[in-house]
C-alpha cells in the first residue's frame, strides 16, 4: 500500500503563444505531469448560457507534478522560448469536500424555517428546520434564488391556510430537493420533485429520507413525460431555460394554478417579460428582486 504525498507542485506557465503552449503541454507530460489545466478568461451569465472566450494576446496554464519537475524540465522550456516565465507552488493535498462544508453552516432561509447541514446540529432559535447534504447537486439554499422561491412558497401558504392540504405541488428541476421540502413544512401533502441529473436525484432522495418526508416523489421524468396538472408549479431555473420550457410549465399548471419562477436575470428581466408573461395569460401576483436576480410570482388569468 502506498501513501498518497502531503504536497504537490503546481507550475504556473505564462507568456506562452498557442503553439508553444502546444508544445509545453506535451513536454510537460513527457516529464511526468499528472494534469494541466488552462487559464482562460471567460464571461458566462449562468449554466444556460455558452461561455464566453476573451481574447488574450498570451496564454498561460497550470502543470501539476506529484514531485518537484527536474531542471531539465525548465531549461527546456526556456530554450523554446525566453519569454516564458513561470513560477512553482507546492501545495497541501486538500479534501475539498470537507474544506468546503467547515463554511457551510445553519441559516435562517425564510423567517419561519432554516437551513441545516447534516453534520451541524440544529440551532435552539430554528422554528422548523430543513437538514440537507447538498452533495454536487444544486441547492444549499444560500442562493438569491433559492430565498426567493421559499419566500413565495411561505406567502402562498399563509394566503391559503385552509387549501393548502388539498392541494399539490410540482418541483421541476428539484436538485437537492430543498423546495419540495419546504413546501412540505409549509402545508402541501402531495408534492413531486423532477429532475433529469442523476446526482440530483440521488441526493434529493437522500435528503427527503433525512428528513423523514418521504412521501414526496421525487423521479427522474422530463417536463413533458408529467400527465398531472398542479395547483403550484415551481421552477427555479434560469430564465434561458424557462423560456424553453414555457409551454410545457403552462401545460401542467391548473386552470386556476400559481406558478414561481425565480432565476431571471435583472439583464434579461424585459425579454423574460416578453417571451414567458407577454400572451400566456399570466399575471403577476408579486415580483421579487434580490442581488441580480429576479423572481414572479405568476397566476393564470380567471
Amino acid at each position: 500500500m502506498t501513501n498518497t504525498p502531503e504536497t504537490y507542485f503546481r507550475i504556473r506557465v505564462q507568456n506562452l503563444t498557442a503553439m508553444s503552449e502546444d508544445i509545453i503541454t506535451t513536454l510537460s507530460i513527457d516529464y511526468g505531469a499528472s494534469g494541466i489545466s488552462e487559464a482562460l478568461a471567460y464571461t458566462q451569465h449562468d449554466l444556460a448560457y455558452e461561455p464566453r472566450v476573451l481574447k488574450q494576446r498570451s496564454h498561460e496554464i497550470d502543470v501539476f507534478f506529484s514531485e518537484k519537475p527536474v531542471t531539465e524540465y525548465f531549461e527546456e522550456i526556456k530554450k523554446l522560448d525566453d519569454r516564458i516565465s513561470w513560477q512553482i507552488y507546492e501545495e497541501k493535498h486538500k479534501d475539498w469536500l470537507e474544506e468546503w462544508k467547515k463554511g457551510f453552516v445553519p441559516f435562517a432561509l425564510t423567517q419561519k424555517v432554516w437551513i441545516v447541514p447534516s453534520w451541524q446540529k440544529i440551532p435552539a432559535e430554528a422554528d422548523k428546520s430543513i437538514r440537507i447534504d447538498p452533495g454536487m447537486a444544486f441547492g444549499t439554499g444560500t442562493h438569491a434564488t433559492t430565498q426567493m422561491a421559499a419566500y413565495f412558497v411561505e406567502k402562498y401558504a399563509q394566503k391559503n391556510p385552509d387549501k393548502i392540504k388539498l392541494m399539490n405541488f410540482l418541483d421541476v428541476g428539484t436538485g437537492t430537493a430543498i423546495l419540495a421540502m419546504m413546501a412540505r413544512l409549509n402545508g402541501f401533502q402531495s408534492i413531486k420533485g423532477i429532475d433529469i441529473d442523476l446526482e440530483a436525484h440521488r441526493v434529493s432522495k437522500e435528503n427527503i429520507k433525512l428528513n423523514e418526508m418521504t412521501d414526496i416523489q421525487i423521479t427522474s421524468e422530463l417536463l413533458e413525460e408529467v400527465r398531472e396538472k398542479y395547483d403550484v408549479v415551481m421552477a427555479n431555473i434560469v430564465d434561458g431555460v424557462l423560456i424553453q420550457l414555457r409551454s410545457e410549465l403552462l401545460r401542467v399548471l391548473k386552470p386556476e394554478g400559481q406558478i414561481f419562477v425565480t432565476g431571471i436575470l435583472v439583464e434579461r428581466e424585459s425579454l423574460f417579460f416578453e417571451k414567458f408573461i407577454e400572451d400566456s395569460k399570466l399575471k403577476v401576483i408579486r415580483r421579487l428582486e434580490k442581488e441580480d436576480w429576479v423572481g414572479f410570482w405568476l397566476a393564470r388569468a380567471t
